[in-house]
Order: C-alpha cells, then sequence, then structure tokens
C-alpha cells in the first residue's frame, strides 16, 4: 500500500510541473477472440497511463493495467494478468480523435501460475469531453498458447484535464 501511495504522489508531483501532462484511468470490458473462445467469452480490464507530450499530438509514458479473463467453467480458475510497459497516443489535428498502442510485458498473477506474456493495445479512441474518452481496441497477451485476446470499449477519464480550466 505503501508504493501505491508513493507512485501516486510522485505522479501529482510530475504533474505540477507542466500542464501538457495527462494521468488517465479507465475500464474497459469485451469479448474474447481467438483461439480463447473454448476457455472465456469475456474479459475485464483496468488500466492507467501517465503521459507526456513530447511533440504536438504525440504522447508517451508509462502504462498499467489490469485484466481478467473470466473463465467459462466453474472448475476451471479465471486468468489474471498485470500488464506494465508503455503508451504512446497520436491525436488527429482537431484532437477529438487519437490512435494509441500500449506495449509491454503481462505478469501472470492467476491461481494456476500462469507466467504471463508479452502485452499490446492498439486502439481508436474519441474524446467526447476534455475529460472522457472512449475507445475500441484489441488486447492481447502472446504466449504460446493460447494467446489471451479480446476486443471491446473501453472509457477513460483524464484525472487533470478540469484542474487548470477554473483559473
Amino acid at each position: 500500500m505503501k508504493k501505491i501511495i508513493s507512485i501516486i504522489t510522485l505522479l501529482l508531483c510530475l504533474h505540477s510541473f507542466s500542464q501538457e501532462n495527462e494521468l488517465n484511468v479507465g475500464v474497459n470490458g469485451g469479448v474474447t477472440v481467438g483461439n480463447l473462445e473454448a476457455v472465456s467469452s469475456i474479459a475485464f480490464g483496468v488500466e492507467g497511463n501517465y503521459l507526456f507530450d513530447i511533440f504536438d499530438g504525440i504522447s508517451v509514458g508509462p502504462s498499467l493495467n489490469f485484466l481478467y479473463f473470466v473463465s467459462k467453467e466453474n472448475t476451471v480458475d479465471s486468468n489474471i494478468y498485470i500488464p506494465i510497459g508503455g503508451a504512446v497516443r497520436f491525436n488527429s489535428f482537431e484532437e477529438q480523435f487519437y490512435v494509441g498502442l500500449d506495449l509491454g510485458y503481462a505478469i501472470g498473477i492467476s491461481p494456476e501460475g500462469d507466467d504471463g506474456g508479452v502485452f499490446f493495445k492498439p486502439l481508436l479512441g474519441y474524446e467526447v469531453t476534455d475529460a472522457f474518452k472512449i475507445n475500441l481496441f484489441y488486447s492481447a497477451v502472446k504466449k504460446n498458447s493460447p494467446t489471451y485476446s479480446y476486443v471491446g470499449l473501453g472509457v477513460t477519464y483524464d484525472v487533470f484535464s478540469n484542474r487548470y480550466n477554473n483559473f
């Protein structure tokens, strides 16, 4: 718990140096695809990333996710992953549409001792407001077999979006 509080405090301090940084948190859900459909039919996720503007319309930063693949059978444990990596976002000139990619390594924390694998998540998003965004995505944890993947819809919230608008 102390580590989580330290990380949040660090991110808040980093944000005070620049108004161009974004701390996004979100939830998502979808249906599994590929060779996983026999084991699981739906998956859910929680995500967070801290993006730094490096050029006009391009942001990069660290990303942390939590993925939960719901098992079809009660006898089989669900698969749980914690992907850690980086995120990149490209905004259009209107800054309402954006494309992105999250890439990293997913640590398997399932009860049966899954080792994890390479995580990637390409997405296409739309800014509904300054604070809320929706996105369509494909998320996958690539392993030898099977690849844990799903397509879905996500909603993200920019924690600092209204902080400076009142001044």
